[in-house]
Parts: structure tokens; sequence; C-alpha cells
């Protein structure tokens, strides 16, 4: 990849613009998809507005919650627009509804750690005029269940061997954007439902933009249980298993090692010297991952069968 792909947090004495200043802070909207989210859009939403920060605007873009979802997006804003398609087409019906310069497409359970976060994000965008994208390191919340911990435990060691290799698209999720660089993409793909972010970040990458991996971190408040984790397994098998890795920037080979060499290297490194049991569940979540994507493949390979019959 190219050198000025992925910028680990410059110091503010590189920096090569001045886009972004404090007597001109532009308008930033947080563009986020719910969907029975009444357990986690309470704290999303109220970390947003307890933002030290004068210009947002707050985007929902609902797929019909049966819960009190809209009840409480009620409280913190009147932008409230509904869609029950894919990920991607709703990520999408959030920004075109949407004003900002700066464009934060956020999940539902993102709990922004301090007020000050924002401001002191979109300073980076001055970095150089081809940065599109700030993209925040995602954490755990304090005090949260081992699962969670481990996830983002293995996230940190993914995403830290895939900057050091140069390997993957990186900063589709969870970020801020630029307007001007998501409309020259046109838009993400409304036909992804997992993954549409990996989509987005091939897109940019491919127009040669620039991603700064920010150490200043997002809670993100996900698979809180092994059940959990689980279930979303088979939303992304759902995917993956028709795409292919390379949706990722990865091939099969990497995400072996990434799960086999990686994962046992982390869990055998975060027992016995970080002393960290959290990694006691690391072959459960292995099992539980490889469990979906078996049963989604097999699954495929009898509907391929059902349609071929058919066709015969």
């Amino acid at each position: 990849m190219h050198a000025e792909y992925l910028i680990i947090e410059p110091k503010e004495s590189e920096f090569t613009s001045s886009s972004i200043t404090n007597d001109k802070l532009p308008l930033v909207s947080f563009c986020i998809p719910t969907k029975n989210n009444e357990d986690t859009l309470e704290k999303c939403l109220a970390s947003i507005v307890n933002q030290n920060y004068p210009n947002l605007e707050i985007i929902i873009v609902d797929g019909y919650s049966t819960d009190n979802t809209i009840s409480i997006a009620k409280r913190y804003t009147k932008n409230i627009f509904f869609d029950s398609g894919k990920l991607g087409e709703v990520r999408q019906k959030s920004i075109n509804f949407s004003n900002g310069e700066i464009i934060a497409l956020f999940d539902s359970d993102i709990v922004i750690p301090h007020r000050n976060w924002l401001i002191n994000a979109l300073k980076f965008f001055n970095y150089s005029d081809n940065v599109s994208t700030i993209w925040p390191k995602n954490t755990a919340l304090p005090n949260s269940s081992n699962i969670q911990k481990l996830y983002f435990n293995l996230w940190e060691m993914l995403i830290e061997n895939r900057i050091k290799t140069g390997k993957g698209f990186l900063g589709g999720g969870n970020s801020l954007f630029l307007r001007r660089c998501l409309e020259e993409i046109y838009e993400i793909n409304k036909d992804i439902h997992w993954g549409e972010d990996f989509d987005l970040s091939k897109k940019l990458r491919e127009k040669g933009y620039s991603v700064i991996f920010l150490s200043d971190p997002l809670y993100h408040d996900t698979m809180r249980t092994l059940k959990q984790f689980y279930q979303k397994q088979f939303v992304g098998a759902k995917t993956f298993t028709q795409t292919g890795f390379q949706m990722m920037g990865l091939s099969k080979k990497d995400i072996f090692f990434e799960h086999f060499i990686i994962g046992f290297k982390g869990m055998f490194i975060g027992l016995l010297v970080e002393r960290d049991l959290s990694w006691l569940y690391y072959p459960f979540l292995l099992f539980a991952r490889l469990l979906a994507y078996t049963i989604t493949t097999i699954k495929n390979i009898f509907q391929k069968n059902e349609v071929t019959e058919n066709e015969q």
C-alpha cells in the first residue's frame, strides 16, 4: 500500500492544511442506523449531545423498531427516518438526509468517552488535504464482560497486524469522513448488509485518499455475550461466504493466520503475561465463528443445488 494510505496519529507540527479551525467549526452529522437498540442507544446519543462542540446534528434511520428505540431517539433529535433495507442502503440514506461537511458514520452502540473527543479528533483532518477519514480505535466499555473485552483485545491485535503488514482496507466503520470524499465515490453499496464499511473504505482507498488512525478510542458496546457474538457471525458469514474475504482486502490465508496464529499467540500472552482472564474464552469465540461460517456454507450449497434442480 502507498506509504500515505494510513497515518498513525501525526503530530500537529506535521499538519499541512488548515481546513478545520476553531473560529469556523464545520457542521458534523452523526448518521446512525437503528433497529431495536433500546439497550445501547441512550448512552450513544447522550455521549454525542454532551460533546463540547457547538455545531452538530443527529440523523437516525430506523428499521421499524418494535421496542423503545424511537422514543429514546426522539429525546435527542427530530431527524428520524425509516428504512428496512440492508445496512448499506440505510447508511447511504442517513448521509442523504444529513447536512454536515463532516459525516460521522456511527453504530448505535458507540459511546464517546469524553466531552472533548470530537473537537480533538477533527483537527487531524488538517494533516493534509488528502485525508478522507479519521478512524479511531474501538475498545470495550469499562467494566464490560469478558467476552466483550476479548473481542476488542483480538480486534486490536488484528488491526495492529494489518497496519504492520499493509493488508486490508482500513477506516470504514465508526469513523469521521469528509462529505466531499463520500460524494466523490458516489454512494455506499446498497446491496451489502454486513461489510458495507469495507466496501466504503475500499472505494476511498482506490481514490487515493488517506486515513488517520486515532488512538483516543471510542467505546463500542457490542458482543457482550458469546451468544450475541455467535448470532452476529451468521450475518457476517452470509456476506463473506458469497463475496470472499477479498472484500476486506484479505485472503483466506490471511484470515487463517489471524485466527490461528495471532489469536492463539494473543491468548498465551494474555493469560501468561498479562493475566487477562478474558482470553480463556478465545477457543469458544473461535469455535463459534467457525461453526457459523460452516453452517452458512452448507446452507449455501444446498440452496445452489435446489436452484440448479429447479432450473433443470
